[in-house]
């Protein structure tokens, strides 16, 4: 998985949003709770590799070396066999175009409804970090929920939908 300088684009749209609010609004507190919650959101992406390890597909040779570094405890080399290997596994069950359009529906009806500011930050952490590894990888991978092929047309418009969604999300954070 490619994700190069999206981790930049990622900081930088948390700094703004929490710019943004503390000009606005001058909440330290629910600021530090947004950017914690947001943190902890973009970190839940991560477990896509570690359940694709652990149950959709334990028999690859990557999965046994990986669940054998974590049986032998040793957390730091199971962890680098994920992110060296990362790009063998494309049917991961978070990284898809069905979660991260749910995600962004459920980011819109938390930042609107729920008045926890932590809980805003992890639907809106994960979905920007869903969004962005989707304009960073090859997005016909994404799809592979359903069981036809989609154009690139298809692509653009789902893709744009997406982005909205999360653009409302992120103007919601900041009022």
């Amino acid at each position: 998985m490619y994700t190069g300088n999206m981790w930049i684009y990622r900081i930088i749209v948390l700094a703004v949003v929490v710019g943004l609010r503390l000009w606005m609004r001058q909440d330290w507190v629910g600021s530090l709770w947004l950017a914690v919650g947001w943190i902890i959101g973009m970190m839940l992406a991560e477990a896509d590799h570690l359940f694709y390890v652990a149950v959709c597909n334990p028999q690859e040779l990557t999965c046994q070396r990986v669940r054998r570094e974590v049986q032998n405890k040793n957390w730091r080399n199971a962890w680098g066999i994920l992110k060296a290997t990362s790009g063998e596994r494309v049917r991961l069950p978070i990284h898809n175009i069905l979660t991260g359009l749910v995600v962004a529906v459920l980011g819109l009806w938390v930042v609107s409804s729920v008045g926890s500011v932590l809980a805003s930050g992890v639907v809106v952490g994960l979905g920007v970090r869903l969004f962005t590894d989707f304009l960073s990888q090859d997005k016909k991978n994404w799809f592979w929920v359903f069981a036809r092929e989609f154009g690139k047309r298809e692509i653009d418009i789902i893709g744009g939908i997406w982005g909205l969604l999360l653009l409302i999300s992120l103007i919601g954070l900041v009022r």
